[in-house]
């Protein structure tokens, strides 16, 4: 617990210091500006997480192993982290060839040197990070998640009172803090915790572990919200990826409290198959993971309200992004999608069906992309197709755990599924007035389910802390 509260801490401050630049952002830059340096960092992170991310599990796993063994990290580090930083540099000189061919549309596209800045920033940030988790440095880890915020906010201040306060100094400064710590914190790191002698690294168990994450990284991409931006403002310029990038600001920040929960569900689900207890899967299902996605669904449609009819969002982010809030508001419908999606996926990998998974990612993607390719001329279609993209996966998570859903649970999750698409096509379509009458309508529908699930919900959470404090007890000396 004591770990993990390191790691909460260190999330509450990096999105508090992530509030307030990007309130400083959006109101100095505008849509346009900001829109370039949305942009920018979705296409660093994109090539990050084709290069890197998907070894981040092997190294973290094989990491821990050398660590438990040697008491110090090894090969397994320093050859996959040559790897994926080989594979950067590749992916980095890919979109410098597309650009040369003017292949997108994208200004950051032609600043090669500033697009390799913020890949480095990323690249070592993230190699310290992994480090860090590999050597159940928690406390660290927890710093590590703020300490290039704290210096990316005085950067952005310095910027703007000297008059410098520009797109690509943003992105500079936003490069410069992450390199600043991650090389810091490597120097430290690696007389810490590295030693060369230390081998065991096997290239049939590198291929073996990574290959089905990285075809899950590379099936999931195309239906993120890092290639949404991207697509976004190569089809229609960067002022929309200003109010996508806003969008999935906020849609970040609706999320986070799930991303706080969803670590411990994994080791929970697979002590409960191990010890034969499948009705604490089926009971997650029906009185928690339904109930939750209903609670958060008359969030979403309190927001979409406030967001309409209050200006509420030129308020935060600036005038400049007024035209935006549809888009911003389709996007957050995706929300409650995401919320089923995170909170059920944990019992898959319990089970060890991962070629599910991969099978979800893939038709959502595929659905995306269609329904993409059929409307490009339209901005606000290509976001419903985002949404029934998202719907999509969910479907085929539900599928999967068929077994555990009741028919109640399934046909409540399409209602959801209806309700939340009749409310995108009305914005889409429809004036202020009649979306507010239909988010007033899918209150009063939802305020029912809630109603009807209260009970069941909250005497299931009860139980769970009730649970955990009889386990708290047990460890005491």
């Amino acid at each position: 617990m004591k770990q993990a509260r390191h790691i909460a801490v260190g999330s509450i401050i990096q999105q508090l210091l992530s509030i307030v630049i990007f309130m400083i952002l959006t109101r100095h830059l505008g849509a346009a500006g900001y829109g370039i340096v949305a942009a920018a960092l979705a296409l660093a992170t994109s090539i990050y997480n084709f290069s890197a991310f998907w070894m981040t599990p092997y190294m973290v796993r094989s990491g821990a192993k050398q660590v438990f063994h040697h008491a110090k990290l090894g090969d397994v580090y320093v050859i996959t982290g040559i790897i994926s930083f080989a594979l950067s540099i590749i992916g980095l000189l890919i979109i410098i060839i597309l650009e040369h061919f003017k292949i997108g549309n994208i200004q950051i596209y032609g600043e090669a040197p500033l697009l390799m800045t913020l890949l480095a920033g990323l690249f070592f940030l993230n190699l310290f990070r992994i480090g860090l988790q590999s050597t159940q440095s928690f406390r660290g880890y927890g710093y590590s998640l703020w300490m290039d915020k704290i210096l990316y906010l005085p950067a952005i201040i310095v910027l703007f009172f000297s008059g410098q306060l520009e797109s690509e100094s943003v992105l500079y400064a936003n490069a410069f803090s992450m390199l600043l710590v991650a090389i810091l914190g490597i120097v430290y790191f690696a007389k810490t915790y590295l030693s060369l002698i230390v081998k065991s690294f096997r290239w049939h168990e590198f291929f073996k572990a990574t290959m089905p994450i990285l075809l899950a990284t590379i099936a999931s991409y195309f239906s993120s919200p890092l290639f949404v931006i991207l697509l976004v403002g190569n089809l229609f310029g960067v002022e929309q990826a200003g109010f996508v990038g806003v969008a999935f600001v906020l849609y970040g920040f609706f999320i986070q409290p799930i991303h706080w929960l969803t670590p411990t569900l994994l080791p929970k689900f697979t002590v409960a198959i191990e010890s034969g207890e499948k009705a604490l899967l089926h009971d997650h299902v029906e009185k928690l993971v339904f109930p939750f996605a209903i609670l958060y669904s008359l969030a979403i449609l309190a927001f979409i309200t406030v967001a309409i009819s209050t200006p509420i969002i030129p308020y935060l982010v600036g005038d400049d992004f007024r035209t935006g809030i549809p888009i911003i508001a389709l996007i957050m419908v995706s929300v409650v999608p995401e919320v089923l999606q995170s909170l059920m996926i944990s019992m898959l990998y319990a089970r060890q069906q991962e070629t599910l998974i991969l099978v979800a990612n893939i038709a959502g993607s595929l659905s995306f992309l269609l329904i993409a390719m059929l409307f490009s001329d339209s901005s606000l279609l290509i976001f419903i197709g985002f949404i029934f993209g998202t719907w999509i996966k969910v479907a085929v998570v539900i599928w999967a755990l068929r077994d555990l859903v009741s028919w109640k649970v399934r046909f409540g999750m399409l209602v959801l599924f209806g309700l939340f698409t009749i409310l995108s096509f009305f914005i889409l379509m429809a004036p202020n007035e009649i979306v507010l009458g239909v988010c007033a309508f899918l209150v009063v529908i939802l305020g029912m389910m809630v109603f009807e699930y209260r009970s069941v919900f909250f005497d299931y959470v009860r139980q769970i802390i009730g649970q955990q404090a009889l386990v708290t007890e047990k460890v005491k000396p």
